[in-house]
């Protein structure tokens, strides 16, 4: 029921931005309700006397069609002019009911209604204008109320309806106010929303890597810094474990970048399947190298995760016949884990542990690949470059620092 309704105001508010949508939506709502408080009046005429009050009654009949018609031109693209003629047609329609039936019937109070949405009506309404549109609906509630008495109105209604019918507008008035502003409420709410949902996917995107899925390089370190100082309140164990595709370059080679793209997204499904826990953390470092930081995990856990990250790719059996027709895609698996924090381990920072990992990885790259291989957090990192990698990858450090892709 409520989206039906919803869809009455909604001509022209698709493909628009945001403040567009509503400033629309608002204008169409004004033009349905504006119909809507027209009828009870109608009723009134056409059931008391039709005779007597057909100057006014046709009167509203066009201002009714005027009220609909703000529809069509928003429905046609052209906003700003559906605007102008639903201000034109309120107040000449308040100004000319007051002058038939008197203004003890209270029309005239619907310029207050008028007042309290004027500002969401029009984008960025330059105050001087908004001030002179505001002062014409003072002056014209002022006229209306001095010129038009019971002596002096066309057709005047009599007692006791004209005192039925003030109570009538007085309700009318408020009544319309709070339904406009609640609607217009909700219109700010819903874009609110909208807003958030829009900020959530900007933010998943600049925290994922867009060909894997994974986490990227940004999150890892992120991700690093946070265990980081947790690993200095509580003395818990932290593991990294860095790994790539062997050989990637020559598969790259026979099966284009588009079988290298493939290859690396199976390789992070399969990943991803193994590590398990929410508080662990896969990322693609960059390029074929990927690193998993692992929370509370010892020596004897990374190096188990270790293994299980090679047998899962392993068991993908992705064919790289640059190795040979039988040969297939594997990884090269470097861990390292720091358990019990020594004094200078704060000194060396969450980076040496990062290159601890990437010198283990190293060294299951110069013993023959497709193997796990450890360093402890304490030992010596030669700080090798690029060219001291089998494969010819990129350090993943530089000058004792994280290196940010």
């Amino acid at each position: 029921m409520i989206d039906t309704v919803k869809k009455l105001w909604s001509p022209g508010t698709s493909g628009n931005p945001l403040r567009m949508r509503r400033q629309i939506a608002l204008c169409n709502q004004v033009g349905l309700l504006g119909t809507a408080a027209t009828v009870p009046y109608q009723l009134f005429y056409y059931f008391h006397d039709l005779v007597f009050y057909r100057g006014v009654f046709i009167a509203n009949l066009l201002f009714m069609a005027a009220y609909l018609l703000v529809l069509l031109l928003n429905h046609a693209g052209r906003h700003n002019t559906a605007s102008n003629v639903l201000l034109i047609n309120a107040c000449c329609q308040l100004f000319v009911v007051t002058c038939f039936i008197g203004a003890e019937a209270g029309v005239n109070l619907f310029y207050f209604t008028l007042a309290s949405i004027l500002a969401f009506l029009y984008q960025r309404l330059r105050i001087r204008v908004y001030a002179t549109i505001m002062t014409s609906f003072g002056a014209l509630y002022v006229v209306s109320y001095v010129w038009f008495t019971p002596d002096t109105a066309l057709t005047p209604v009599p007692s006791p309806w004209i005192d039925i019918m003030y109570v009538v507008s007085v309700s009318g008035a408020l009544t319309l106010s709070g339904v406009f502003l609640y609607l217009f409420r909700q219109q700010i709410d819903d874009a609110e929303d909208e807003l958030t949902l829009i900020n959530r996917d900007l933010e998943t995107l600049s925290n994922t890597d867009p060909l894997t899925g994974l986490a990227n390089r940004r999150v890892l370190d992120a991700k690093l810094e946070r265990e980081w100082s947790r690993l200095l309140r509580r003395q818990q164990a932290l593991s990294v474990i860095m790994f790539d595709v062997d050989h990637f370059k020559l598969f790259n080679d026979r099966y284009g970048h588009a079988g290298g793209d493939r290859c690396l997204q199976q390789i992070a499904t399969a990943s991803k399947k193994v590590t398990l826990r929410p508080s662990d953390l896969l990322a693609r470092y960059g390029g074929e190298e990927f690193a998993v930081v692992l929370p509370g995990t010892d020596e004897a856990g990374a190096r188990l995760m270790g293994e299980r990250l090679r047998s899962a790719v392993a068991d993908l059996k992705l064919p790289n016949e640059s190795l040979g027709k039988k040969a297939c895609v594997t990884i090269s698996v470097g861990v390292s884990s720091l358990e019990n924090m020594a004094f200078d381990a704060d000194e060396h920072g969450v980076v040496h542990l990062l290159k601890c990992a990437d010198e283990a990885l190293y060294q299951a790259k110069s013993n023959g690949r497709d193997q796990v291989a450890y360093q402890a957090y304490d030992s010596t990192v030669s700080g090798r470059g690029s060219h001291d990698r089998p494969n010819g990858s990129p350090a993943l450090y530089d000058s004792g620092r994280v290196r940010s892709l």
